[in-house]
């Protein structure tokens, strides 16, 4: 399976996009550093187990298809595979919590003949290949260890779990080793009748991605997704979180500066792994809390266009008061040796916006913010968004402006994901363990 897998970007779904996710600070490689000592596979934006099901199972009939059709054939079958599963889960399982829900609906609002086709007029996302599975998924799913590369395919353990548990689903409902599939995949368009002539494969289809799981499913993508499979970068630290999770959290619930704390205190009672996982927690707590008010801050700002730093500056007090509470600039100033990894020229500078926060220096702070937003774009060769001229602020782009969060609600802010969220998420769908 001649395939090269798609370098994963955060911010391709719209769904889960960070807001600010352009990214004027240069926040984004820090809080990425930060989270990979405690969530090595996932991404912010794999946190579906039905969507790595529906990955391992494209990536399976695109190397079948590309037997006999070659290795361009294998993006265009993946692309199909996915259009398929989701109309099956939509049409089947009334379930729309996959990637192109919008465009899947609006084709099944006009009846249950659908096209597949890698052709753009058919794919159920502005741009399939980039913003689906394809894109977001492969490289986690690698890190997992369900898909290897070069060349690009399913792992071993992927393999045999998707013949020994998901063929038998197709057997059973009379298509043999999923032969059916492969022929409609194989074509280079195919039409498919999900009410009538293709009932039975789209409830085949439809009966795997069901929300509901099978034990043997749950502990398979437990190992490889909770605890990060074969290859944990963590180890080990990834799976006692999970599992402290599950205890402190309940689905749906946010996650806050308050529960990582709590997570580490709780991480200290599980001997040397778990003080390694509570310190890596103590300075994700650490870390957020300058970046949570230095990003808010910047975006507070992009609205003041004309105003003095007099005038901006008292306003943020009104807000947070005569300092930032939840900043500690010792604890930050601990962090500077790998800030610094990530950009020299940037260490000191943030632990500059720490200090003057804390001590409610805010036009300090704000001149500061400012300069981080000129270094970060002339890194990527573009302009500044705002500039100090006179002591008045120029805002040249408005990305993302809002109100400044009160001194309480800045403390209960978690304001960048760690990859925290998504371990959440995948922990409670694998709750349970009772078989169909």
């Amino acid at each position: 399976m001649g395939s090269i897998l798609v370098p994963f970007l955060t911010d391709l779904d719209s769904r889960a996009r960070v807001k600010g996710s352009r990214d004027p600070l240069g926040a984004q490689p820090i809080w990425t550093k930060y989270g990979r000592y405690v969530v090595g596979n996932l991404t912010t934006v794999s946190n579906s187990v039905r969507d790595f099901t529906t990955l391992m199972l494209g990536y399976y009939f695109a190397e079948r298809i590309a037997g006999d059709a070659g290795p361009s054939s294998v993006l265009s079958t993946f692309l199909k595979w996915e259009q398929l599963a989701a109309y099956c889960r939509a049409y089947v399982n009334r379930d729309v919590t996959f990637r192109g829900t919008e465009r899947v609906q609006d084709t099944l609002s006009n009846g249950t003949r659908v096209a597949l086709s890698s052709a753009k007029k058919y794919q159920i996302l502005s741009d399939q290949q980039t913003y689906g599975l394809w894109g977001l998924y492969s490289v986690p799913s690698a890190s997992s260890g369900l898909v290897e590369q070069d060349p690009a395919r399913l792992s071993s353990a992927a393999l045999e779990f998707v013949e020994s548990t998901y063929l038998p689903i197709f057997r059973d409902a009379g298509l043999p080793n999923a032969d059916r599939v492969v022929a409609v995949l194989s074509r280079e368009e195919a039409t498919v009748d999900l009410s009538k002539g293709d009932r039975t494969l789209c409830e085949a289809v439809a009966r795997i991605l069901k929300q509901r799981m099978l034990q043997k499913e749950r502990a398979f993508y437990r190992f490889h997704l909770v605890d990060g499979g074969p290859l944990d970068a963590t180890h080990g630290r990834q799976k006692l979180l999970a599992d402290i999770m599950k205890r402190r959290i309940a689905p749906g619930d946010s996650l806050t500066p308050g529960l990582v704390r709590a997570f580490a205190k709780d991480a200290k009672t599980h001997g040397p792994e778990g003080e390694t996982l509570a310190h890596y927690l103590a300075r994700i707590a650490v870390c957020d809390s300058v970046l949570a008010a230095a990003t808010r801050l910047f975006a507070f700002v992009q609205g003041m266009d004309g105003k003095s730093l007099d005038v901006i500056s008292s306003r943020v007090r009104e807000a947070w008061g005569a300092g930032v509470k939840t900043i500690s600039p010792l604890d930050v100033l601990g962090l500077r040796a790998e800030f610094a990894t990530v950009r020299e020229d940037s260490a000191d500078r943030w632990m500059a916006v720490a200090d003057n926060l804390a001590r409610g220096d805010y036009a300090e702070a704000v001149r500061l913010v400012v300069e981080q937003n000129q270094a970060t774009m002339a890194a990527r060769g573009g302009a500044q968004w705002v500039d100090v001229r006179s002591g008045r602020l120029h805002v040249r782009v408005r990305d993302e402006q809002g109100d400044l969060p009160s001194s309480a609600a800045l403390a209960d802010l978690l304001r960048f994901p760690y990859f925290l969220n998504s371990l959440l998420v995948v922990t409670h769908e694998l709750r349970g363990g009772s078989d169909d």
